[in-house]
């Protein structure tokens, strides 16, 4: 289980999607957040739980993934500073998607009414009411579509190194360094499939010059990623 303390206020002020926020703001979001150490593989939520609070990750890297026919499909790839379990602020939600660790991770957990009152100045329940009637229908139509579009291994790859590449990446001449070390079973844990067929994949990409290998250095070509990662 993920440990608990309390949370540094300077670990906010250095995360950039932060640094439009003044300094009572941060103090608040700090004194009233509950800082967590969770290690590689263990969750932070599940699917199906009632959401109950908004996250911010700190440190690490974590991901968001929901079962389609026995099969862990990725979501999305969260990196440091962005927040998410914002289902928490839609009225009644329950978490559509599970998150774990995918490295050790730092995770500060908020309570929803504390982030949307320190942020804008609203309660809650405002806040909630008028997502509802404005977003609300299209947070529905894009679980359905998550749910119902079963991408094949190749796109769920391309998509996965093309956000790899965004979020954790330098650009190079000839495409993007990956600036995260993963070895070909971390890529299999990242989007359900075998370490076998990863590699396989990953054969099949360099042969066509998507993706180049430098060492034990991986650089994305994302313009040719791109083309098969129905994005």
């Amino acid at each position: 289980m993920p440990s608990e303390h309390p949370l540094d206020p300077k670990a906010l002020h250095k995360l950039k999607n932060f640094e439009w926020l003044d300094a009572h703001q941060l103090g608040r979001l700090a004194s009233n957040a509950v800082s967590m150490r969770v290690k590689r593989g263990e969750s932070v939520f599940h699917e199906g739980e009632a959401s109950s609070h908004v996250y911010v990750l700190i440190s690490g890297v974590a991901k968001l993934s929901f079962l389609k026919a026995s099969e862990r499909v990725l979501v999305s790839l969260v990196g440091p500073g962005e927040v998410f379990g914002a289902s928490s602020l839609l009225p009644e939600a329950t978490r559509p998607f599970r998150c774990n660790a995918f490295t050790d991770c730092v995770v500060a957990s908020i309570k929803p009414a504390v982030f949307v009152d320190t942020l804008l100045g609203v309660p809650l329940k405002r806040l909630s009411q008028t997502m509802e009637m404005t977003v609300g229908r299209w947070w529905v139509m894009l679980l359905r579509y998550t749910n119902f579009v079963g991408l094949g291994l190749r796109e769920r790859l391309a998509g996965a190194l093309l956000e790899l590449a965004a979020k954790f990446g330098a650009r190079d001449s000839r495409g993007t360094v990956l600036t995260l070390k993963l070895t070909h079973a971390d890529l299999a844990e990242l989007v359900g499939a075998s370490r076998q067929r990863i590699t396989e994949q990953l054969i099949e990409f360099e042969r066509g010059a998507m993706i180049i290998r430098e060492g034990r250095r991986l650089i994305i070509v994302p313009e040719k990623l791109y083309q098969i990662a129905q994005l």
